[in-house]
């Protein structure tokens, strides 16, 4: 019997891959189960399998493969589905990646031949186009007006304060379309770059913040298998990277705040949680500055701007408490003036609103 260090992730019901999961063993591959679509994902990324193989309705087999190959840790895992599909569903998860597709009346020992032959596909320099350009959020890119705007005072402030509460040489505020991420805040990126303000989407780690929707946490890019390859690895020396999505509203992410380092890192709970409050303050300012802009505000409107505003505003006192040890007394007091802007705009914007809603300061 061959022996792997490999592990195969099996998705289904059990009693659908039982007898897949005993052909693979008896190969000696290492078998994780996952019961359905949001366990195989978590699990992928725990157990970093070599290859899936996906047992059940073709519609979840589809929404497996498109969420995998959005997601920077698990895009370049090879994907066998075990399913009913017509030749329209075979080339849509073929732009998915997935070539082997299977009837379920293969036999099991030919699943267990396929998995053994699959090989990871080549790096990919860019997440999926399908999903960087969906229609809702590109439309959510344009509305909220931050690709190519001139730099501005409060996220500036916020990049420099999030340089020196994490200790790291760049911060970058990334706004990402379909074919290059534009910098609307930045800390130390070097000449030309910190003039240009934006790179080709080949040189991007938050894409895979955009597609993934959640946040990406690299120690050292150099030893991973899909960021290695990245232009931004190779060329410019990024080594550690954390970055967490910028959601224009609950259901689009349109960018990345994020902390990179030149030399390997292994980043912390409390450097994290630092990050994501950054972003609500980035979200909140974000969306108080489109009411000079958008529509009068419906009621529903208005309340929802509230509270973002006032998440917003509760992260930003977070930071304040976590930086007095670490941040200077200039970025602390531009970060106290950022929370009087945000309720400031707020009482502001509810004279936007349809009809006028009153606002206690």
């Amino acid at each position: 019997m061959a022996t792997h260090a490999q592990h195969v992730l099996l998705v289904g019901p059990e009693v659908e891959t039982a007898a897949i999961e005993k052909a693979l063993g008896n190969d000696g591959w290492q078998v994780v189960q996952a019961a359905g679509v949001t366990d195989a994902i978590e699990r992928a990324k725990r157990a970093h399998p070599s290859a899936v193989v996906f047992r059940g309705e073709l519609a979840d087999g589809v929404t497996l493969a498109k969420k995998l190959r959005c997601n920077a840790r698990t895009a370049l895992l090879p994907v066998a589905i075990v399913a009913d599909a017509s030749d329209g569903a075979r080339e849509e998860l073929a732009r998915w990646g997935v070539t082997s597709v299977l009837s379920p009346t293969t036999a099991d020992r030919l699943i267990a031949d396929i998995v053994r032959a699959l090989a990871p596909l080549p790096p990919a320099a860019q997440a999926p186009d399908s999903e960087l350009g969906r229609a809702n959020r590109l439309s959510a890119l344009e509305r909220s007006r931050l690709l190519d705007s001139p730099p501005e005072e409060p996220f500036d402030r916020l990049a420099h304060f999030t340089g020196q509460l994490l200790d790291v040489p760049v911060v970058l505020m990334s706004i990402v379309d379909r074919q290059r991420q534009f910098f609307k805040a930045q800390v130390g990126l070097p000449e030309p770059l910190s003039a240009i303000r934006q790179t080709p989407i080949t040189y991007s780690f938050c894409q895979w913040v955009v597609t993934g929707d959640e946040a990406l946490v690299v120690e050292d890019a150099r030893r991973d298998l899909l960021l290695s390859a990245n232009p931004a690895t190779i060329e410019m020396g990024i080594v550690a990277y954390a970055g967490v999505p910028i959601r224009d509203e609950p259901d689009e992410t349109i960018g990345s705040f994020c902390a990179v380092d030149m030399k390997p890192r292994r980043w912390d709970t409390r450097e994290l949680r630092a990050l994501h409050d950054v972003a609500a303050v980035v979200q909140g300012l974000t969306a108080l500055r489109q009411v000079e802009w958008l529509p009068p505000l419906t009621f529903r409107a208005f309340r929802e701007l509230s509270a973002a505003a006032g998440h917003a505003i509760e992260a930003a006192m977070r930071l304040h408490e976590a930086g007095k040890t670490r941040v200077d007394a200039a970025e602390q007091h531009a970060l106290l003036a950022i929370v009087s802007g945000l309720a400031r705009d707020l009482t502001r914007a509810s004279k936007h609103a349809s009809p006028a809603v009153p606002v206690t300061p």
